[in-house]
């Protein structure tokens, strides 16, 4: 199939089957496999073929965190993983996946604790390098993977034609009889600002109404010129639509001595804490001019997270900012479901200006959404519940043939978990803590997942018995 230039496509996938994937001559575009689950250990398994005219051509695959090159030389299929020693070295490892006349079967390991990549053949041979990018590789938090993997096809030398067949790619992770899962049915999304409440305020009211929210990244020199009904309506945001609070600041850090932008920083918490009464959770800067340097110093001295970077908005380079000019991606992109980090400036112009998104786009965007069942939610929302899929701890009270009772530990925010049963028509799930029976959604496993609360107790019942 030719792909259009600079046209995406993008596939639901958790077992993906059968695709072509072919480039011509002047032509380009990337294949996305997306609504994959967020998770900080995952392995992905990936069945393809490659031929091509010219040993120059190749594929790129970039799995959570990786660049992996694909390429047939003299028949024999190879393929380099590679990483920054630092921002201005780069390094490489090299596996064989095997001869063009065979299918390449191969396992892609994701380690967000020490945030490495494992490629894995079917012969048994195995590589681990560190994540590409040279900031993601020291974050001082637990990473977890993004929802999607990409291949990018590109023709080199003489080449004329590059074909690849896509057999299969699925998703597992470890299991427990309870496991802690990401939720892919998830979207991060946020305002810098905000603007003025003309720009903004029927946009969040939309998104208020669909029982969707997001980040507000305060900017402090806007936050000081608002009034004091304002500020009401930003805290009733927070307090009441639970939107979260997070720190724009003013200006460039990278412009700044270090010490110099630290004290920046700090005062810039404050301020915001002070005004909204809500701890920020993230933060980034003016024209996104920040780096590793500010992120540890925001996440050791003030526990902030890093909006910005390879796992944030920058995890798809030049479309973290929803606006205008990347509604061309962001259009298919929405209608597929695809989850990627994102925010914007204004919502309620039609046209918007630059960098901001017309109001008809946005209710797009947010119907789209809403239609493939995923729920817009703040960068810390979604970041503590793929966390989760690692810092969640369980221990079980009582096991019985008809139910089980459990107490969950996670890191202070929701996890969402599997329970390994078959469900029936008897099947119930009870908080017990709060008293409330819970909805569950049924896999195709007939396993249930459910949102669970920290230090909460759940009782499940696998048949007509009484909760």
């Amino acid at each position: 199939m030719a792909i259009p230039e600079d046209v995406h496509r993008f596939c639901e996938c958790s077992s993906y089957p059968l695709v072509h994937y072919q480039c011509q001559p002047r032509q380009a575009g990337s294949l996305y496999i997306c609504r994959l689950t967020p998770m900080v250990k995952c392995t992905y398994q990936v069945s393809m073929s490659i031929k091509t005219d010219d040993a120059q051509s190749f594929v790129e695959l970039n799995s959570p965190g990786s660049k992996l090159i694909i390429q047939e030389i003299s028949g024999r299929v190879m393929l380099k993983s590679y990483f920054e020693n630092s921002p201005d070295n780069m390094g490489f490892e090299t596996i064989f996946l095997g001869n063009t006349t065979e299918k390449l079967d191969f396992e892609i390991v994701f380690d967000g604790v020490s945030k490495t990549n494992t490629i894995s053949a079917k012969n048994g041979n195995s590589i681990t390098t560190p994540f590409y990018n040279f900031e993601r590789q020291r974050l001082p938090y637990l990473d977890f993977s993004q929802g999607y993997l990409k291949f990018t096809s590109f023709l080199g030398g003489k080449g004329s034609a590059l074909d690849v067949t896509i057999y299969n790619v699925t998703q597992r992770a470890g299991r427990n009889l309870i496991t802690a899962i990401g939720d892919r049915k998830l979207i991060p999304f946020g305002l810098d600002g905000p603007h003025i409440r003309n720009t903004t305020e029927q946009g969040i009211l939309y998104l208020n109404s669909k029982n969707n929210r997001g980040t507000i990244w305060f900017d402090i020199d806007l936050l000081g010129q608002c009034s004091e009904s304002d500020l009401e309506y930003l805290r009733n945001l927070v307090f009441n639509n639970f939107w979260d609070t997070g720190v724009h600041y003013s200006g460039e850090l990278n412009s700044l001595p270090v010490e110099q932008a630290y004290r920046v920083m700090d005062e810039g918490y404050s301020y915001v804490y002070e005004k909204i009464g809500q701890k920020p959770t993230s933060w980034c800067s003016m024209r996104n001019r920040d780096s590793l340097i500010h992120a540890v110093y925001a996440y050791e001295k003030l526990g902030m997270l890093w909006r910005n970077g390879d796992s944030g908005v920058h995890a798809e380079k030049n479309i973290g900012n929803l606006d205008d000019d990347t509604w061309g991606w962001w259009e298919p992109a929405s209608k597929a479901g695809m989850a990627c980090p994102v925010f914007t400036h204004e919502l309620d112009k039609d046209p918007a200006i630059k960098y901001s998104i017309s109001r008809s786009k946005f209710l797009n965007w947010v119907d789209s959404y809403n239609s493939n069942d995923l729920s817009i939610v703040s960068f810390y929302e979604y970041g503590q519940i793929s966390r989760n899929t690692h810092e969640a701890s369980f221990y079980v009270l009582q096991h019985t043939d008809n139910s089980i009772v459990f107490n969950a530990h996670t890191n202070g925010s929701d996890a969402l978990v599997n329970i390994n049963i078959r469900a029936g028509k008897g099947t119930g799930v009870y908080d017990n803590t709060s008293g409330k029976f819970l909805d569950y959604r049924i896999e195709e496993d007939r396993s249930i997942t459910f949102r669970i609360e920290n230090k909460h107790i759940y009782r499940v019942c696998f048949n007509n018995s009484a909760v």
